[in-house]
């Protein structure tokens, strides 16, 4: 009888054992297999906890996220490889649209309403007449000037980034921007949404001021690629380039040979406004995002750089030219992302071109359901341009293309994988969203773990809600 009862007392042990096993390891499983509804309210928290709460002048700002700037290789002139702490309009307004979307799509979030009314107060410090510049307006790190006193002059420039000589400090100077401008003006529009509000933006006739027509000058890095002569498309800086008598390639080699030298146009004058290399530049990926705020604001047929700006979009996926046509996005999906979504908010003259980036999707796509860009840059930059793929997807199927489903459920089961999922939060290892453009192109970087993870929620709830 006691062998009896040892016996069914062990038996029944190991059915507990057993049983305890197979349970922990069904919430094991749970756990790594979460569902969308889940995923959508940790990354929600993830946003929310993680904006910033307080100002540290000079250092960071409340209502922006963590954004990090990237030197990924050692530069001469910059100097060693780091990763340091920034400030800029791009990621507090981009990331700002993208929560406002979220918002307009379930306005039962009702906690994104004081997140975004925090962004949009510091997204207006970047403003000047309602154009946009990327960086604050801060005291110079050093005195611009060789000889003279310091006087004093605010400039441009990187929150934290310790740029060390005159030369670099004159350079990181840069005058207001198509691309922050139509991100900072579609804040407003966004705003005015959410908040029943009635802020005036920038009209069409802003972008037209500045147009690839009848132009005394040429970027270099647009005449290597090339990109359409006086393609009539949208200018990336909103502000007068340096003008030639007769300009041609050998003009444009002597001014970058000079650099340093008072007497080249590429020279950056002390305390005032440098555009790179003193010529404006014609960006693929800014014409998308400035044809994506004048359609979502009713302006874009009015606009006389709508036809250009086609017509350099049309040119870069036509050439297959996805990593090497944006001036200052080398994310191999950038082009697809910033294309198909203005194509998708009513730029119907890209449905040529958005047939082509369906093709490029389909064909590109790996078997786990991953996208790649080219390895130089972070790394294959695996989640940003899956991220950027997946969206795009979504964009055009909304728009009737033939995108199957098949693909786009495999982009989130892979980006799944991915994710990092902690006290109730949810987010994504951010990718390259910009860069420092031509020479530093694919080796001066910009990631925000909250602008990735802003646009995947997006995705999110569009696709499962």
């Amino acid at each position: 009888m006691p062998i009896t009862n040892a016996t069914y007392l062990l038996f029944n042990s190991r059915k507990f054992v057993i049983s305890f096993f197979i349970l922990a390891l069904s919430f094991e499983i749970s756990a790594q297999n979460p569902t969308p509804q889940e995923v959508f309210k940790e990354s929600i928290n993830f946003l929310i906890k993680t904006q910033c709460d307080s100002t540290i002048v000079g250092k960071q700002y409340a209502g922006e996220w963590p954004v990090y700037m990237n030197l990924v290789e050692t530069y001469i002139f910059i100097g060693k490889k780091r990763k340091v702490r920034d400030s800029n309009c791009f990621n507090i307004s981009a990331i700002h649209n993208f929560l406002s979307e979220i918002y307009l799509h379930d306005t039962t979030l009702r906690e994104l309403k004081p997140v975004l009314a925090k962004a949009y107060r510091e997204i207006q410090t970047y403003e000047v007449d309602k154009r946009y510049n990327f960086w604050k307006l801060l005291p110079p790190l050093r005195n611009h000037r060789m000889f003279g006193k310091d006087p004093h002059l605010l400039v441009r420039r990187p929150t934290n980034y310790p740029l060390s000589s005159r030369f670099i400090n004159k350079t990181a100077n840069v005058p207001e921007d198509a691309d922050d401008t139509a991100l900072g003006n579609t804040a407003t529009y966004y705003h005015n949404r959410v908040f029943n509000d009635s802020l005036k933006a920038l009209s069409y006739a802003g972008f037209d001021e500045y147009l690839d027509k009848k132009r005394k000058n040429r970027n270099w890095y647009n005449f290597m690629l090339p990109t359409p002569r006086r393609s009539g498309a949208y200018l990336t800086w909103h502000h007068q380039e340096y003008e030639y008598n007769h300009w041609n390639p050998i003009t444009t080699y002597f001014s970058l040979l000079l650099i340093f030298t008072p007497n080249s146009s590429a020279y950056p004058v002390a305390y005032e406004p440098w555009i790179p290399f003193g010529a404006n530049d014609v960006d693929v990926v800014v014409n998308s995002n400035v044809l994506n705020y004048l359609s979502l604001t009713n302006q874009v047929n009015k606009s006389t750089g709508k036809a250009g700006a086609v017509k350099v979009i049309e040119h870069s996926t036509r050439k297959n030219l996805w990593s090497t046509a944006a001036v200052y996005y080398p994310n191999s999906y950038n082009i697809d992302y910033a294309a198909a979504k203005a194509y998708r908010n009513g730029v119907n003259d890209l449905r040529e071109t958005a047939q082509k980036i369906a093709k490029h999707l389909i064909e590109t796509q790996q078997p786990d359901g991953s996208f790649e860009s080219k390895p130089w840059v972070n790394k294959k930059d695996i989640i940003q341009s899956t991220a950027y793929a997946l969206h795009a997807m979504l964009d055009l199927k909304d728009k009737g293309m033939p995108i199957p489903d098949e693909n786009i459920r495999k982009a989130f089961d892979f980006l799944l994988t991915k994710a990092h999922r902690k006290d109730g939060m949810c987010y994504w290892d951010g990718g390259v969203y910009f860069s420092g453009g031509t020479l530093l192109r694919n080796i001066l970087i910009w990631q925000s773990d909250a602008y990735t993870t802003a646009l995947i929620t997006k995705c999110f709830q569009r696709y499962y809600f």
